[in-house]
């Protein structure tokens, strides 16, 4: 079987071909990609109110919130790392000025999601403060 797909990455069109066999292997895959099990969804939703005990639960699955697991499971995020990193967010938890708190639906906004991976809301470590160069004089520390 010949195909003719868009390559959307490289901006161009590719010409395929399949066997039979290939052809039934690509639609089982394109199938699970659609439709994942509704045992990962719930999943995704255990495993952030386990590890984020500090947000506000999740305790429906919506389609609004599958279609965000499916974007960001295919974009390649490691949601259990992306909650572990909210989770010991100050930030994130509600020690704002706002006493606003992130939610799993806000979380999983694409651009959010990118913030959260990348630490962005991580708190900041306090860098000691550096010594003065020692001149080697005894009498420096006396002014």
């Amino acid at each position: 079987m010949k195909f003719k797909i868009y390559d959307y990455e490289n901006d161009r069109s590719v010409d395929i071909e399949l066997t039979a066999s290939q052809w039934k292997e690509l639609q089982v895959f394109l199938k699970e990609l659609k439709n994942p099990t509704a045992h990962d969804y719930k999943a995704v939703l255990d495993c952030f109110n386990s590890i984020c005990t500090g947000l506000p639960p999740a305790t429906r699955l919506t389609d609004k919130r599958k279609r965000a697991i499916i974007k960001a499971q295919k974009d390649g995020y490691d949601l259990e790392q992306v909650f572990r990193t909210a989770a010991q967010s100050s930030f994130l938890r509600g020690r704002n000025d706002r006493k606003w708190r992130a939610s799993f639906d806000w979380i999983m906004q694409p651009g959010n999601l990118v913030k959260v991976a990348e630490g962005q809301y991580s708190d900041s470590v306090p860098t000691p403060a550096t010594a003065a160069p020692m001149s080697g004089n005894p009498f420096d520390d006396y002014g």
